[in-house]
């Protein structure tokens, strides 16, 4: 079986980055965009480790929680200005 390869150096966090956009956008599970990001940023998908599969599972739940912090504490101000 061939090795797990990104396409580029910058693609595991291109895939953070889509695996979170559709989960704002799609509303599907951090796990289901994930699967459907990362074939679109490595050259073999299939042969990921568990391990790093797990690392960007966890990333991206980071992210996307970092996001909505950051979105919910941005209405707050809003409101309290206006």
């Amino acid at each position: 079986m061939k090795r797990f390869r990104w396409m580029r150096q910058s693609s595991r966090a291109a895939v953070i980055s889509a695996t979170v956009t559709r989960v704002i956008l799609q509303g599907v599970s951090v796990e289901a965009a994930l699967e459907l990001s990362l074939p679109h940023y490595s050259i073999n998908p299939g042969a990921i480790s568990q391990l790093e599969f797990k690392r960007l599972l966890r990333d991206s739940k980071l992210e996307f929680k970092r996001i909505e912090e950051t979105r919910r504490d941005g209405t707050g101000r809003r409101r309290m200005r206006g």
